[in-house]
């Protein structure tokens, strides 16, 4: 038998080559979608619940709410209680002093706007920020606060000059442009 010589076929397996790695290229691509597709699928996931945990513990609409002495009749008997409430984005703040509910006092804050709106949740703290020996209420909401300071049992909103001075005395500043 005579020993026949053919050249090798070059085109097939260039073109063997380039499939595997067009295949490859695809296999990586879809990997890569899948796995955005689920973590994608788990953020939604954990967003959920979340959701609902904060429904048991601060209930829908969302509410907080926290006690202290702000007026000096407080300190006799009951203490004044604040409720912070979220409906649907309006956050509003009630102050019930001592046992008298004909004393009721609505604290209207900020309108909430995005998505996540009527899910935030007001948390009520009680701090003399001012050091004028009263206790202030701060809103905390979405990591901002909104103050209310505290005359002589009554809350009202802080004003543009008053926070420049709290802001100025916690940098250094000497207050009142002395």
């Amino acid at each position: 038998m005579a020993v026949v010589s053919r050249p090798l076929e070059r085109g097939r397996s260039t073109q063997a080559r380039r499939t595997v790695r067009f295949t490859s290229l695809l296999t990586l691509v879809t990997y890569l979608l899948a796995f955005l597709a689920i973590v994608v699928v788990l953020q939604q996931a954990m967003v959920w619940g979340q959701r609902r945990l904060d429904d048991l513990r601060y209930g829908f609409p969302r509410s907080a709410h926290t006690n202290g002495i702000i007026r000096p009749e407080d300190a006799m008997g009951t203490p004044t209680q604040i409720i912070t409430l979220n409906i649907d984005g309006q956050v509003s703040t009630l102050v019930l002093p001592g046992g008298d509910a004909a004393g009721v006092q609505v604290l209207e804050g900020p309108y909430l706007v995005g998505r996540d709106g009527p899910y935030a949740v007001p948390h009520p703290t009680l701090q003399d920020i001012n050091d004028d020996g009263q206790v202030d209420l701060l809103v905390m909401i979405r990591g901002e606060a909104i103050v209310y300071i505290n005359e002589q049992g009554t809350l009202r909103i802080i004003t543009p000059e008053e926070r420049a001075a709290l802001m100025g005395a916690a940098q250094g500043e000497p207050v009142g442009g002395e």
